[in-house]
């Protein structure tokens, strides 16, 4: 798997994709800086809102391609007597890793020389970064899920874009509906486990909890907060980001295990 890992980082630099995504990031880091307060808090919440629509949306896209487009080169490694276990796992944290590096290089250096002066927003911004690759590894997880059961590339990217339209822009919208319509019934655990089904909303609600700008959290947030409180919330975030890994993760692998080439 070793080998398998290292190439796939190798392929992904050298295809220059992940130096886009760096820079991409680069760029939203220098733009949002100069529109950024003096105590930096505006900036530290613009970067968390941009990252976490740049980040889902580029992992899923990119990745659920590059498996796709991977498959006639895999059924040569595997008349190869290279294991399928190998092949799949060592692609997938090839491709987690070489998007978690840019998004280090892009997103991290700069911030880091950002907030270097204040403990505080850095520790934050440090924060925000750790969950930015739990959050590549997700969306990565989930456009292995898709390639899965697609075989056809256009169909994988509307998908792609059609989870990642539901998980940032709906999933808000329907808790709201949901509580609205039903608001006359004990609806605040239905509504806790709903929230929880949602990696982008957990993330960006355990960020904002720790800074002043908690009325920025909305209605989901309000019922995760007072349901659980500030440690409940970080330790059921931990939880379930690791549950967004390892299941989708593990039905693709079954699936892939089956795949006929």
């Amino acid at each position: 798997m070793k080998e398998i890992l290292i190439f796939e980082i190798k392929e992904n630099i050298r295809s220059r994709w992940v130096f886009i995504y760096s820079g991409l990031l680069v760029l939203v880091m220098m733009v949002l800086s100069f529109f950024g307060d003096q105590n930096g808090i505006r900036l530290l919440v613009s970067i968390m809102n941009l990252t976490l629509i740049v980040i889902p949306l580029f992992s899923i896209t990119f990745s659920g391609m590059s498996f796709l487009e991977s498959m006639p080169f895999a059924e040569v490694l595997l008349s190869k007597s290279v294991s399928r276990t190998a092949l799949f796992f060592g692609k997938y944290f090839g491709i987690t890793i070489s998007l978690s590096l840019g998004l280090v290089c892009g997103l991290g250096v700069p911030g880091v020389i950002f907030f270097i002066h204040d403990p505080k927003f850095l520790f934050l911004f440090l924060e925000l970064l750790t969950f930015g690759i739990f959050l590549t590894a997700i969306f990565v997880a989930i456009a292995f899920f898709i390639s899965s059961f697609i075989r056809r590339g256009e169909i994988i990217l509307t998908t792609s874009l059609l989870v990642w339209l539901y998980f940032f822009i709906f999933f808000d919208a329907l808790v709201f509906i949901f509580s609205l319509y039903l608001g006359d019934y004990p609806i605040e655990i239905p509504s806790l486990i709903i929230i929880l089904l949602n990696p982008i909303d957990l993330i960006r609600i355990l960020l904002i909890l720790q800074t002043s700008s908690s009325a920025l959290l909305g209605f989901s947030g309000a019922l995760l907060l007072k349901q659980l409180g500030l440690v409940g919330v970080s330790l059921i975030t931990v939880l379930f980001l690791s549950l967004w890994v390892i299941i989708p993760l593990m039905i693709s692998f079954k699936r892939f295990q089956k795949r006929n080439f």
